[in-house]
């Protein structure tokens, strides 16, 4: 169960890092929409270029971060079914 767990979450984390870092301006529109909700004209307000830049930076360490759990986590459902045909 962890395992299936651990999968998902490391799948959608990779899936959601590189949305944001092909796409940060789009992210950081739905974000502000959230966040600026009881503002009067959150539409008026732009990111500055190293805000965007920052997003997408953070997006691709995500993505990558999942990557990297995802190949350990295939690693070793690996090497436990080597260990099962070994019994």
């Amino acid at each position: 169960m962890r395992s299936k767990c651990t999968t998902l979450m490391a799948a959608s984390t990779m899936i959601f890092g590189l949305v944001g870092a092909l796409f940060p301006r789009r992210v950081l529109d739905v974000a502000e929409r959230f966040v600026l909700f009881g503002y009067e004209n959150p539409e008026d307000l732009e990111p500055s270029d190293w805000y965007v830049s920052a997003t997408r930076g953070q997006s691709a360490l995500s993505a990558l971060a999942g990557g990297v759990v995802l190949a350990l986590e295939y690693g070793r459902s690996e090497s436990d079914a080597a260990d099962s045909d070994n019994e």
